[in-house]
């Protein structure tokens, strides 16, 4: 499988993961903006930047600096980095979620804070 078409995939997985979980979802097109996918829940938004990988994601710092500057536009957003890889003997924390054959990981940027979207990032919380 090609990195892109990886790549698209992960997008999907962390969509439909959110979209599974009464998260009304969005994906951009091209994934050409600093969010990947655009998640509403009520008043509470999701801006997700999806990285994926069999080894280490690339993470450019620009992109982190774009998703956090367009959340601080719009009220009530959370800038989010999902990290998306096949599931794997590895460490996880109690935050990485188990889709398939994959492992996401969330974290709130840019306090790198991991987190679970559907439990975590409601109004309510």
């Amino acid at each position: 499988m090609s990195c892109s078409k990886f790549g698209r995939e992960a997008e999907y997985l962390a969509g439909l993961y959110l979209s599974n979980n009464n998260w009304l979802v969005f994906f951009s097109k091209g994934s050409k903006g600093p969010a990947d996918i655009v998640a509403k829940q009520d008043k509470t938004i999701l801006l997700v930047q999806v990285k994926s990988s069999t080894k280490i994601p690339r993470i450019r710092g620009h992109e982190i600096q774009d998703l956090v500057q367009m959340a601080k536009k719009i009220s009530n957003s959370y800038p989010l980095l999902s990290l998306v890889h096949p599931h794997l003997n590895c460490n996880t924390n109690n935050n990485t979620i188990s889709f398939g054959n994959y492992l996401l990981n969330f974290f709130l940027l840019p306090e790198w804070i991991s987190v679970n979207p559907v439990t975590h990032l409601t109004l309510d919380s």
